[in-house]
């Protein structure tokens, strides 16, 4: 009897196995050969699901970002407003030994939306949907009365993706300057500055 192979599973564990092998050696030392032998599964099976090295960090990327979007929506079924919008920065922003690897693999990608138009309109789908959430949010915060009614809520989200994206890259970059503890003090000093406006 044939062998049932679960197609979703595999594109998985190639992603899986990439975003390791990108986390230790950087995009540069990383081949599809390479690749195949981390996920313990066949070269010639690698090609049929990528093309190309690209397209596997590609869907690396989006495997990462689907795996954060499930926790933040774990947590927001439970909670609204500044509470969850704290916690949707801590996930996103904070560098610590667990998120270490992920942080290189999204650094990776983003040195690929500089050079690349592909990846640089993945990229910007990307940051558009995380924007939307943002200014959901903060219109909740709002609504609750936890913030201004006066605050622009869509400047306001670029400003606060601009200023978590700044402490994620310097917790990366600076890990004994910038510990996961103070990383957690700069997001809620932040969001305390939204309330007292």
């Amino acid at each position: 009897m044939p062998k049932i192979v679960d197609h979703d599973v595999q594109r998985v564990t190639f992603a899986e196995a990439a975003m390791r092998l990108i986390a230790r050696h950087g995009i540069e030392g990383v081949t599809m050969r390479a690749v195949a032998a981390e996920a313990g599964l066949s070269y010639g099976s690698l090609f049929h699901y990528f093309e190309s090295k690209d397209d596997l960090l590609m869907h690396a990327v989006r495997h990462l970002t689907s795996q954060q979007t499930q926790r933040v929506n774990d947590y927001e079924s439970q909670y609204s407003g500044l509470k969850a919008l704290e916690h949707l920065l801590v996930d996103d922003a904070i560098v610590s030994e667990s998120s270490r690897d992920s942080w290189t693999v999204w650094l990776t990608f983003q040195y690929k939306v500089a050079l690349d138009t592909s990846f640089a309109e993945m990229h910007a789908e990307l940051v558009r949907g995380w924007l939307d959430r943002i200014i959901g949010l903060l219109n909740e915060a709002k609504a609750a009365g936890e913030i201004s009614g006066d605050i622009d809520t869509e400047f306001e989200a670029m400003a606060v993706w601009a200023y978590s994206a700044g402490v994620g890259q310097l917790g990366l970059l600076h890990p004994d300057s910038m510990s996961p503890s103070l990383q957690k003090r700069l997001i809620s000093s932040y969001l305390d500055r939204l309330c007292e406006n």
